[in-house]
This record gives structure tokens, sequence and C-alpha cells, in this order.
């Protein structure tokens, strides 16, 4: 199954990393949640279709508040496929990019997971 994942740290808050995800339809348009944790966690589930690869790519997403940064994790997937034609990438990448954007801010550590799989989630971190 063709997936990628992301990892940044934002130096922005949580609330504002939350509040621009929760208002993306393609980040959260099928499920956000804030769960009741310390630190604060939050989830997302959007989808997008991207006509190079005739598929939806689904996106979960987690944002983890931290001591001065606000972490981002993205896993986009499509299915089914063998091949995305690099569709699963360009996905987190695009959910990244609209949070950046939104905040004007730049990331820092990023960690950028081709072909994604349980074998390769201690690269986003613990």
């Amino acid at each position: 199954m063709p997936a990628h994942g992301l990892r940044a740290l934002l130096p922005v808050g949580f609330d504002a990393v939350v509040d621009v995800l929760r208002n993306d339809k393609h980040a959260s348009g099928i499920y956000f949640a804030m769960l009741n944790t310390r630190p604060r966690v939050a989830v997302a589930v959007g989808e997008e279709f991207y006509l190079m690869s005739f598929n939806r790519i689904s996106a979960f997403i987690v944002v983890i508040e931290g001591e001065g940064v606000t972490e981002l994790r993205v896993i986009t997937h499509t299915y089914p496929a063998l091949s995305d034609l690099g569709a699963s990438r360009s996905y987190a990448w695009e959910i990244l990019s609209a949070v950046i954007g939104r905040l004007g801010v730049r990331p820092v550590n990023v960690v950028d997971v081709d072909y994604m799989d349980s074998s390769k989630s201690s690269q986003l971190g613990s």
C-alpha cells in the first residue's frame, strides 16, 4: 500500500495549529477530536481525490503539544493501489504546507518517510 509519513516541529502554539487543521476540509473533513490528555493531543482524518493516481487518498494527522513547539505528524495513504505516482507524498506535503502557510512559520526537524509502514513508525518519533 503506498503510504507516506511526515513529522515536523512547528514553533507556534498548539491552539493555533489545531485551529488551522479544524478548518481545513482536506485535513479534517472526516474526523477531528481533541483527546483529554496532557500534553494535549488532537487527531484529524481527512481525504482528497488525486487525479494523477485516480484515487482518494486518506490522511491521518496527530498534533502534539510540546514545550515551545507543536509536533505535527501526517500519515497519508492510497487504497486500493499498488502505486500512486507520488500522490501520497504530495498530499502529506500539501497538508504541512497549508499549516505553515496559514501560520507564517517555518517547520523545524522535518522527517520525511517514503513507503511508510509500521516498521518505519519509529522514524516519526515515539
